[in-house]
């Protein structure tokens, strides 16, 4: 019998237990956008516990990715921190109520943490708190020059194995999320540095 990617689909918004497997498998290889996909087989893949966010892309993909890192049996409590404007997005940006993005990302069970405010000020409150990180997505929302301060927060988050994506292309149909390997890290980390003392 073909999968009905529809139904499959439903079933994981409705979350049917006894679909899990087959959900996964759609988000793994099936969704929409094709870029996503990865992100979720990482998750899956190394047993990715602690998310941290810079700017919300999607609320749905975060769903997704909260969904995709409670499934493994005696996997580690899933956190996820979401640094974003929320209720103060500038226009042209689509609004996120911080009072609706809380309730609903709780709905997965996971830790939440939200941070409201701009990128180098909420990093410079959380990272220290955010440390041990698994992996860090820089949603393709962030301006690269408000970005460059705030890369100096990053390495402080990170462990031997974390992924850190950047995400380019929401939205235009080339969507993709290019790994920042550690040496750019810490580049970039050095960079913001300089920044910040100028």
């Amino acid at each position: 019998m073909p999968l009905d990617k529809e139904f499959i689909s439903r079933a994981w918004e409705v979350k049917l237990p006894e679909l899990s497997r087959l959900s996964y498998l759609y988000l793994a290889y099936l969704s929409s956008p094709k870029a996503e996909r990865h992100l979720y087989r990482h998750i899956r893949r190394q047993r990715v516990a602690r998310i941290v966010e810079i700017g919300i892309g999607s609320l749905q993909r975060t769903l997704r990715m909260l969904r995709v890192a409670a499934q493994p049996a005696g996997s580690r409590p899933v956190q996820y921190a979401g640094i974003d404007a929320y209720d103060a997005r500038p226009d042209g940006m689509q609004r996120l109520s911080l009072k609706e993005t809380y309730r609903r990302l709780r709905a997965t069970g996971a830790q939440v943490r939200l941070v409201p405010g701009d990128t180098l000020s909420s990093l410079a409150r959380t990272a220290n708190v955010l440390s041990g990180t698994d992996l860090v997505i820089v949603s393709a929302d962030q301006e690269p020059a408000a970005m460059e301060s705030a890369w100096f927060y990053l390495p402080r988050m990170l462990h031997e194995g974390s992924l850190v994506l950047q995400e380019s292309g929401a939205g235009t149909g080339r969507q993709t999320f290019r790994p920042v390997e550690p040496l750019e890290v810490h580049r970039r980390a050095r960079t913001g540095s300089r920044r910040r003392a100028a």
